[in-house]
């Protein structure tokens, strides 16, 4: 149980992160989200641990206090919490509840966390909370406020707001393939690319794999599960399957599937299934896992998988409708998106030796699935049939494609 005095210096403390004079990299969702302060409604922000979901909470509180607002900001991952549902009486006794916005971190672990958000909800106290699993926060809170929510996906940095925190948007062709490559090789958790730090991503793996799996789901089978997440944080774009991990890791059908189940919850991997008219093979066939950032991965030898997992970790910040798919014959395309009827090859490197495979499997998409076939490359000299764009253009276009406007011509 927290004490009182302890309780207050918490709160205290929180009020001082709101005074701090800090500059923060502006966000995507921060504007959103800034914009949505009217709005009767609990805004949930989820994400993988350390992608910036406090950061944001502090941006917008720290406006709101500027503009007069009662703002309170509580992180219960401080290791002040001894975990006990009394905490929020004592809360509610300590901070003044009108005309208040609340700012809450990572609640998930204190016992009844969501009938306390329900109360303060009642009471029209505008709400913003964040969680590092998708399901604790998906099913506990949507029992207890219904459809009162919002959940909005926190990522770390897209290209776009890399090039912002790099101080490199206005920048030649050549430049931003370079800054790519940078941002496909080291990822993009705010606080390494702010500062160089890259040793610290070790540390975030093992965050996630301690605070978000181990201790959230009581793993006995510790040593088992770190060796997977080391296997598919060393493979990307691998086909996990009980038999494609044999020889690395004996552990059965089940257990994988359970073991990926968390790293899905906890969003350190992006899955993607077999597109299929048939729910059947979809469920039977592996899955491909790709890592939410690339800064998690371990092994970084393959470029053209570090390149597919890049544009899939943005696809996924728009859409949850990404599949690969392959036909009789086992030719692939990498990415297919049923909504927008697109078959995507993702090349590193597009050759004269490699154009015609990846024409082939483009060309069966098209005729078997009447799929627009586009090929994203970063490197070519060659010039393929069907419609193309380079990786830096295709992102900065993400947005365009999914609200309909027309994409700009390959550069």
């Amino acid at each position: 149980m927290t004490n009182l005095s302890t309780m207050r210096e918490i709160i205290r403390d929180g009020e001082w992160l709101l005074d701090q004079e800090e500059i923060l990299i502006e966000r995507n969702l921060a504007k959103e989200l800034l914009n949505r302060t009217g709005f009767q409604v609990v805004e949930v922000a989820t994400g993988v641990r350390r992608a910036g979901k406090s950061t944001i909470l502090l941006w917008i509180g720290r406006l709101l206090k500027k503009e007069g607002k009662r703002v309170y900001y509580i992180n219960f991952e401080d290791d002040r919490f001894f975990p006990d549902n009394k905490d929020f009486q004592k809360i509610s006794s300590i901070i003044d509840l009108k005309n208040t916005l609340l700012l809450i971190d990572e609640p998930q672990n204190i016992p009844r966390w969501e009938k306390w958000i329900r109360r303060m909800h009642d009471r029209k106290i505008k709400i913003f909370l964040t969680g590092s699993n998708s399901r604790l926060l998906g099913t506990e809170l949507a029992s207890a406020l219904g459809g009162r929510k919002k959940q909005h996906e926190v990522f770390p940095f897209s290209f776009s707001e890399f090039l912002i925190a790099k101080e490199e948007t206005r920048i030649p062709v050549d430049q931003k393939v370079r800054m790519f490559e940078e941002y496909m090789l080291n990822g993009g958790y705010p606080y390494p690319v702010l500062s160089g730090d890259f040793a610290i991503l070790s540390d975030y793996r093992n965050d996630i794999i301690e605070r978000d799996i181990i201790l959230r789901h009581k793993i006995r089978e510790i040593g088992e599960f770190r060796n997977l997440m080391r296997f598919v944080m060393s493979h990307p774009g691998i086909y996990l399957s009980a038999k494609s991990i044999k020889g690395f890791l004996d552990i059965s059908h089940v257990t994988l599937r359970k073991y990926l189940d968390y790293l899905i919850e906890a969003y350190a991997v992006i899955p993607l299934e077999k597109f299929s008219y048939s729910q059947k093979e979809r469920i039977l066939n592996p899955k491909k896992i790709y890592p939410i950032d690339n800064g998690l991965l371990i092994e970084k030898n393959q470029l053209g998988k570090l390149m597919e997992a890049c544009i899939i970790q943005h696809l996924r910040r728009s859409t949850h409708d990404i599949f690969y798919w392959k036909d009789e014959r086992g030719r692939e395309v990498d990415i297919y998106l049923p909504d927008k009827k697109m078959a995507i090859q993702v090349v590193y490197s597009l050759t004269r030796e490699n154009l015609k495979r990846e024409e082939k499997s483009l060309e069966s998409a098209k005729k078997k699935l009447k799929a627009k076939p586009l090929i994203v490359y970063l490197h070519t000299d060659v010039e393929p049939k069907y419609p193309s764009l380079r990786a830096p253009d295709f992102l900065e276009n993400l947005d365009d494609m999914f609200s309909g406007r027309k994409k700009k011509k390959r550069s």
